[in-house]
């Protein structure tokens, strides 16, 4: 890198022919004769010799031997390692030694710009006389400059003006004129100018250049969604979320770049992402009717995940009630039409509208509905085969109207049996029992608060008009014309099972990724009011810590006057929050605990025997395997006796299925009796054995080989393997053979589930013979590149692969490096980011390294991979993952709630603002948690448990008028309130009185 030549490079005044002997001193000569001589001329001097000086000062200052003197002291600045030692004894700092900052060249020299680029400008008029001022502004304004309309000296880029990269040429004679010429210095002298015209030129930050890159790419594939939606996050992440008016601004921001993305090409109109994500920025900017016009245009479209969005922004912008969003999701069902996939476009619909009864407080009409469709669907008579729907639901408005006990309900038969046997119909209708113990709170609207959620979990069920609550809170009692517009007409398999696990998920029984499996990949958003688990006072006791959790402990002892650190203490790296694509996980694996998938957590709060009915009742015949298995999940998590009473009643009707028989082995197992697994594999595999592996084979060769190896006996799992591959002998041929004959099993399957199977048997055998892990690694390794990432049978392998190392060195102990199951999982993040098992390995991974900033890093936004609520959530509970850190990163929790409330993906779930108000109410910061409430009643204004947080948990921070002003705003807004909060009032009247007769007593004696 070449500088401007400096002072110090002229020559000497001997090589000039008319020049006498150089009369100059030494630099050093002239400093000290400098310091010495005393200025006394203080007369004004020559302004231009004034201006050369200054100008030959600002050269000085960046030239080359400036630069090159940097590190020695200068002038400018020194460096004092020494501290001030008066500190400690007068407690304060000393003004003498706190160091004098002057400005560089009296404010003439901008640091980092040329002075060539540096434009100076003062002016000192002062006006200390009114007259002249007023004849100042009495001047009428004149303009002195005229724009050139058809100059293009001056060209703006995005608005801004680009400094010129040129050099100016100098003004005036420089002591290049009065050298001679020299042909030799030419070729460097023009280098020096291009070299010092390059570092006049501004470089481009890392944001700078990606914007750029993205830009050329978009302009050579304009119809490429993906760079629109790398430019977007990329744009967008200059903008702090949680600063005053971040919405605005991002939302700004997005419409102009999505704006330009829609008309870029014709295709990206039909782009659904692109769509949904610029109608929901322009709420935020544009007045309703303009927004209502834009999403008219959108849902000629037809998509269903449009629609789906359009019934959110009515939910969250009508003001008309529930009458305005039973109108909008009418109308949504009218419009889709009658084939298969619409089907489950109509169970979204179906299923956000129940949700918005759940929520505003209307669980009977909710229940009613899911009811009303089981009865459809899952008992039609066989009269009635063959009629049409409506036909069919002219007949059973006669079954319900009758009030005999519905599905789910004790003593219930169904819509079939009731047809069947009208002559001999049940005299006793089912009566639902309310119990309402007498409330302890001293404060009325605390005990209305109590009254009435005390009175929602306990009134799921719809009530029949014979018995008398229907009198007092006529919502309780559904009629059928309620509930008639929303029944769907389910004819495919595929809607049938959706409709089956929508209802267990309104029930409160998680399954991870299924809302999302029912939209298309990027648009599942459905998370947001879906995941009504979170909310259940377990999972927020599981998640938060207790108020008494918060303190620091001790992390040091002494000892013989030496500190030893105190041993780190942590949680189970699989946490309660379970997320991955729906079907990637395989129910009975032991990974969050003994009892499979789900756990005592899960069903915490859960209605378990009406559940229990609900699965008894919605079988489709002996054939319905998933539905078997995850009823028999759901009884293990009960209790794992009840669940094997119930696997026998499945193995009796069902005895050559493969999947019932290793369901009913991995039972065997959780119970602890090993034994008996392996009698049923001997019996189902070794004895039945057939020279072609069956379909579902696979997976019994694996539980049982997996078994033998967590249990330490390798002789077994070698047999096991052999005896799976169809191979005599224990020799290095027979061994070979093994292998060859597993990978040729697994190209011959059909299902990417038994494919799994074979490839983690052929892994178990290399490491069993070989004892290495690279090896076993290889075989995973070698598919995985096979597969397309983010696919289900990607995630599910990859998953596989990381359990497979975690038990190999974690469970059973060996030697292993740790970095290589933190690398897989790191890298296995970056494709499933929301993924709970992938998370809580790489937890494994970090354990007792003692960096903390790894964690928080790998937590960090991820560029283009926006979190979900499930995520959200996560890092909430890791928060508390290491004993002893909760206070110290309440703080970092509270940054990332506060971005999600924040973020357009995440700021309409109820769940993620309950959760932040839950952990400011812990954190003993009610003002805050008030702030925050008020701010969720505007998001979500459908959900009553967040209203009846004020008059709770936060009643000490709201005024009376306030929490009246609130129920006053329930009513308007149509959210259901069992009991009138006037009528609570009235009834403490005469107490609130008398209280207050007593206080003004007390006053009065006081004084």
């Amino acid at each position: 890198m070449s500088f401007a030549p400096s002072f110090s490079s002229f020559p000497s005044f001997d090589s000039f022919p008319d020049s006498g002997p150089s009369q100059a001193r030494k630099p050093e000569e002239e400093e000290k004769s400098k310091k010495k001589t005393k200025k006394k001329d203080r007369s004004p001097k020559d302004p231009e010799r004034e201006n050369k000086r200054h100008s030959s000062q600002s050269k000085s200052t960046f030239d080359a031997s400036s630069r090159e003197k940097a590190e020695e002291p200068t002038n400018f600045y020194y460096t004092d390692r020494k501290g001030d030692s008066e500190n400690i004894r007068y407690g304060k700092l000393s003004s003498r030694d706190v160091p004098k900052y002057f400005v560089v060249d009296r404010g003439r020299t901008i640091l980092g710009l040329s002075p060539r680029q540096t434009s100076l400008h003062r002016s000192q008029i002062t006006l200390d006389d009114r007259s002249k001022s007023l004849k100042l502004l009495s001047i009428p304004a004149r303009r002195k400059l005229t724009a050139d309309l058809d100059s293009t000296k001056y060209q703006e880029v995005d608005g801004f003006l680009p400094l010129g990269k040129g050099r100016r040429a100098p003004t005036g004679d420089s002591y290049r004129s009065i050298i001679q010429e020299d042909d030799s210095n030419s070729e460097s002298d023009s280098k020096s100018d291009f070299d010092s015209s390059d570092d006049d030129e501004r470089t481009l930050t890392f944001h700078e250049e990606t914007l750029k890159k993205l830009e050329q790419q978009i302009s050579a594939d304009p119809s490429s969604i993906d760079n629109w939606l790398r430019l977007l996050s990329q744009t967008l992440s200059t903008t702090n979320i949680t600063t005053k008016d971040a919405r605005k601004a991002r939302s700004s921001q997005t419409i102009s770049i999505l704006s330009r993305a829609l008309s870029a090409h014709p295709a990206n109109i039909n782009s659904t992402l692109l769509r949904i994500k610029y109608l929901r920025a322009i709420d935020e900017v544009w007045i309703e009717s303009k927004c209502f016009a834009e999403w008219e245009n959108a849902v000629k479209l037809g998509n269903i995940d449009i629609w789906m969005e359009y019934l959110e922004w009515r939910i969250a912008k009508t003001g008309d009630g529930l009458d305005g969003i039973i109108n909008a999701a009418l109308r949504v069902l009218s419009s889709l039409d009658d084939s298969g996939h619409s089907e489950v476009g109509k169970l979204r619909i179906f299923w956000r509208v129940a949700i918005v009864f759940q929520q505003a407080g209307y669980h009977e009409r909710a229940t009613a509905m899911f009811q009303a469709q089981a009865e459809l669907t899952f008992a039609n008579p066989q009269s009635l085969n063959g009629t049409s729907f409506e036909s069919r639901l002219e007949a059973f408005e006669e079954f319900w109207d009758s009030e005999v006990p519905r599905i789910g309900e004790p003593h219930s038969k169904g819509w079939s049996h009731w047809v069947s046997h009208k002559h001999e119909q049940d005299t006793d209708i089912t009566a639902t029992s309310s119990i309402n113990p007498k409330s302890m709170e001293l404060d009325p609207y605390r005990q209305w608060a109590e009254y009435e959620s005390r009175a929602d979990r306990s009134g799921q069920f719809p009530v029949r008009t014979a018995n008398h609550e229907s009198d007092s809170d006529p919502y309780s009692a559904i009629l059928f014309a309620d509930i008639r517009p929303f029944l769907l007409d389910l004819r495919t398999q595929h809607a049938k099972n959706v409709f089956r696990l929508a209802w267990l998920s309104t029930l409160g029984l998680h399954i991870p990724g299924f809302s999302s499996s029912l939209s298309s990949p990027g648009n599942g958003w459905d998370d947001r009011w879906s995941y009504v688990h979170l909310t259940k006072p377990a999972f927020l006791d599981a998640i938060l810590p207790s108020a008494e959790s918060g303190h620091v402990g001790l992390t040091a002892d002494s000892l013989a006057g030496a500190l030893v650190g105190r041993q780190k203490v942590y949680k189970q790296s699989f946490g309660p929050m379970k997320n991955w694509f729906f079907g990637s996980f395989h129910l009975f694996d032991p990974v969050y605990g003994s009892t499979g998938m789900w756990t005592r957590l899960d069903i915490t709060d859960v209605d378990t025997a009406f559940v229990g009915r609900v699965f008894s009742s919605l079988r489709l015949g002996e054939d319905d395997t998933d539905w078997d298995l995850l009823s028999l999940t759901f009884e293990t998590a009960l209790s794992v006796k009840s669940a094997l009473k119930l696997s026998r009643s499945f193995l009796a009707t069902a005895r050559d299925s493969l999947p019932h028989w290793a369901a009913h082995a991995q039972l065997e197992r959780i119970r602890g009796k090993m034994d008996d697994a392996r009698k049923v594999y001997q019996t189902v595999l070794v004895v039945s054995a057939q020279p072609v592996p069956r379909p579902n084979e696979s997976h019994l060769w694996w539980d049982w080989a997996e078994m033998e190896w967590l249990a330490g006996q390798e002789g077994n799992v070698l047999s096991i393997i052999l005896r799976a591959a169809r191979v005599e002998g224990r020799g290095g041929v027979a061994i070979l053979r093994a292998k060859r004959t597993l990978n040729d099993f697994g190209e011959n399957c059909s299902s990417w589930r038994e494919k799994e199977a074979w490839i983690k048997l052929g892994a178990l055998l290399d490491i069993s013979t070989s004892h290495n892990l690279q090896n076993a690694l290889v075989i995973f390794d070698d598919e995985l590149t096979r597969i397309e990432p983010r696919d289900t049978a990607h995630e599910s392998l990859t998953m596989a692969c990381l359990m497979f190392i975690y038990r190999y060195s974690t469970v059973l102990k060996n030697p292993v490096p740790p970095s290589i199951l933190r690398e897989r999982a790191i890298q296995a993040m970056s494709y499933y980011p929301h993924n709970s098992v992938v998370l809580a390995l790489f937890l494994e991974a970090e354990k007792g390294q003692g960096v903390w900033g790894r964690i928080r890093g790998t937590l960090g936004d991820n560029g283009e991979n926006v979190k979900d609520v499930a995520r959200r959530v996560q890092e909430v509970w890791i928060a508390g993952w290491e004993s002893g850190r909760w206070e110290a990163e309440i703080e970092r929790t509270r940054i990332g709630l506060a971005a999600a409330i924040e973020h357009e993906r995440t700021r309409g779930s109820p769940q993620i603002w309950r959760i932040y108000i839950e952990l400011e109410i812990r954190a003993k910061k009610y003002k805050q948690a008030r702030s925050l409430l008020l701010q969720a009643i505007r998001e979500c204004p459908r959900s009553k448990d967040l209203y009846l947080l004020a008059f709770g948990p936060l009643r000490s921070v709201f005024e009376n008028w306030e929490l009246d002003a609130l129920a006053e705003t329930m009513a308007e807004r149509g959210i259901r309130m069992r009991k009138g909060l006037e009528e609570v009032l009235e009834e403490w009247g005469p107490k609130i009185q008398r209280a207050d007769e007593v206080m003004n007593d007390s006053e009065e004696d006081e004084i």
